[in-house]
């Protein structure tokens, strides 16, 4: 969205947005905060408002800095990271839901049925953004969930750390096990050797 701009541009236009995320941020927390006797029900709707707020954290960043990576080791396949690792933790359960949803029309980009080898390689560039994206906003999350805890709002810390894991946690995973599930099937477009795709 504003990758072409120029540095200095995107520096200012992106502090102008997170200050408008921490505006809208501050005056959930601080509505949050002033309520007398908040229901469950209160509380988990708030902090859904707080959870999808702060993601666009990475959202913003990552129209304003495309290709920014953390280092190639983090987008590796760890040992314990298999097909049935991802299953077991409910990955494909999260998959399942997730294309049977209405939050399969936010990113048709995902299918690649019909695609050509070059789009490959885009889509598994873009998990690692996408993956980084949300390491960002789930970075973020984790100070309001910092403050409930420590003033004992147990419910809203609960309710926060569930829409995290939902919103932020599940879409890395995912993230990482299409690319993980990519690389084994197309080795010679990534790279690499089946043994090391498979390790």
């Amino acid at each position: 969205m504003f990758k072409n701009l120029p540095f200095g541009v995107k520096i200012v236009l992106l502090l102008l947005l997170y200050t408008a995320v921490f505006i809208i941020e501050y005056w959930l927390f601080s509505f949050t905060l002033n309520q007398e006797d908040p229901s469950v029900l209160s509380a988990a709707v708030l902090t859904f408002l707080q959870c999808w707020n702060l993601m666009l954290v990475g959202f913003l960043f990552f129209q304003t800095f495309k290709y920014v990576r953390f280092p190639k080791i983090f987008y590796q396949v760890l040992p314990f990271e298999t097909p049935a690792y991802f299953k077991w933790i409910g990955v494909d359960l999260f998959r399942q839901v997730l294309v049977n949803s209405f939050f399969r029309r936010l990113n048709n980009r995902v299918y690649l049925k019909n695609r050509g080898e070059d789009y490959f390689r885009i889509f598994h560039e873009e998990t690692k953004q996408s993956e980084t994206s949300h390491w960002f906003s789930l970075l973020a999350t984790l100070i309001p969930q910092l403050i409930y805890l420590v003033d004992g709002m147990s419910a809203h810390f609960i309710w926060l750390t569930i829409w995290s894991v939902i919103f932020n946690v599940y879409p890395m995973l995912l993230q990482r096990k299409n690319r993980f599930k990519m690389e084994l099937k197309y080795p010679r477009l990534f790279g690499k050797d089946n043994s090391e795709s498979s390790s």
